[in-house]
């Protein structure tokens, strides 16, 4: 009898070891699961990079032109405004803010202090402010967004011959470019339109500034067009007309330009609603800097 109770005992032991053995095995395999899963974290839509990207504004533009798109891209790019470039009136460039080495997604706002200069003075002032912040912070490519008038200055100064070692534009955002005329001043809507090769029927003083030299226009380089409609007819967005707006696409013909064109509707379409539009700046940030 004692031998039948020692050999139940023993029995009973076994048992009990093997099922904390078990337990053991299967709370530790519990464990490392979601610490490998947290291990993984989720990689980001955007890209990190160095590559500075510059914000101009129009004509009779300011600081607050260029606001909402940047605080945009801050929020959902994560880019980082690092400099205010600012041009005096006789053209000298001040910066203030701080780049510091590394930071995310780079943007330097560029304000004209004379708004009302004409394209080719801007032009030149928009070189110094690039020049300016290179000696400051070297980099040998760089992005520009401009609206409006911004975009003829921005267009025009590349096709300017700069010294040697200026960077290299790599991605251009326009939106709202007067590429062909204004209305009220030189143009009127609907009047203009595309001939069957592309050309705009009617070449008015800025894209006849810029015909002139754009066989100097960088080859290869990615443009963003966007143009605003207020879609009551007009095909316009108060100052522009989308065939002054489009005209730089038949501009830039045998460049090698990879060419992107985004269209705006409705009142948020407006000339100046279009750099407060949510919308237009979300296709910003994306252009630039979606992976």
């Amino acid at each position: 009898m004692r031998k039948i109770s020692l050999l139940k005992w023993l029995c009973l032991g076994l048992l009990v070891v093997v099922g904390l053995s078990g337990c053991a095995k299967t709370t530790s395999s519990s464990k490392t699961t979601p610490a490998s899963q947290s291990s993984k974290k989720r990689q980001s839509p955007y890209v990190t990079s160095q590559r500075p990207t510059f914000y101009v504004h129009g004509f009779q533009g300011s600081a607050k032109s260029t606001n909402t798109l940047i605080a945009h891209a801050e929020k959902t790019a994560h880019a980082h405004k690092v400099l205010v470039a600012t041009v005096s009136t006789s053209g000298n460039v001040t910066l203030s803010g701080q780049w510091k080495k590394g930071t995310r997604n780079p943007i330097i706002q560029v304000v004209f202090k004379n708004n009302l200069a004409q394209y080719d003075q801007q032009s030149t002032w928009l070189a110094a402010v690039i020049t300016a912040v290179k000696a400051q912070q070297s980099f040998k490519t760089y992005n520009i967004v401009a609206h409006s008038a911004g975009c003829v200055a921005s267009v025009n100064m590349l096709m300017t011959t700069q010294a040697k070692g200026f960077p290299k534009i790599h991605k251009l955002v326009t939106i709202a470019g007067p590429f062909d005329g204004v209305v009220g001043e030189d143009d009127v809507a609907n009047q203009n339109s595309f001939l069957s090769s592309g050309q705009p029927k009617y070449a008015h003083a800025a894209y006849e500034l810029l015909v002139a030299k754009r066989t100097n226009f960088p080859k290869g380089v990615h443009l963003l067009n966007i143009v605003g409609n207020l879609d009551n007819g007009s095909n316009e967005d108060g100052f522009v007309t989308n065939v002054s707006a489009r005209s730089i696409k038949y501009l830039l013909r045998g460049r090698q330009v990879h060419y992107t064109e985004k269209d705006f509707y409705g009142k948020k379409a407006q000339h100046s609603q279009l750099h407060e539009n949510p919308k237009v700046a979300l296709a910003v940030d994306r252009y630039l800097w979606h992976r």
